[in-house]
């Protein structure tokens, strides 16, 4: 199975570059990869973040990350300084269904491209309604 296939992709477009940015959408498969190997090894409330600079980003830009077995998130163009509870709001505004809109001037350092994954859930089987056999 593709990562595709057992995960959710979403990515905004890049302020810069006014579409999906590569170096992002390589991130995001990389941390996933990642994750799912780290899984068989590490507690269900594992937690990995960091900031790193986006290799084959034209712009150089800095990003960062949080990534769970729950969901990754990348934030591009902001420092370390960035306040990650303001980071999620924005990413929420953006990509939940259940999240609110908020005043921009709420978030200090807005990121010029995000992205997220999040694990497929995966669909219960439905079971199998037999027929009483005829007599």
């Amino acid at each position: 199975m593709t990562m595709e296939q057992t995960h959710h992709f979403s990515q905004t477009r890049c302020m810069h570059l006014g579409g999906p940015c590569p170096a992002l959408g390589k991130m995001l498969q990389a941390l996933a990869g990642a994750l799912d190997k780290a899984r068989p090894v590490t507690e269900e409330d594992f937690e990995i973040c960091g900031e790193s600079i986006l290799d084959g980003c034209p712009r150089h830009c800095p990003a960062r990350f949080f990534a769970t077995h729950d969901r990754i998130r990348v934030f591009c163009d902001v420092t370390d300084t960035a306040e990650r509870a303001e980071l999620d709001l924005f990413a929420d505004m953006l990509l939940s269904p259940a999240g609110t809109p908020q005043a921009a001037n709420r978030i200090s350092q807005r990121p010029c491209a995000l992205g997220e994954v999040r694990p497929r859930q995966s669909r219960p089987a439905v079971p199998l309604r037999l027929q009483p056999a005829a007599l």
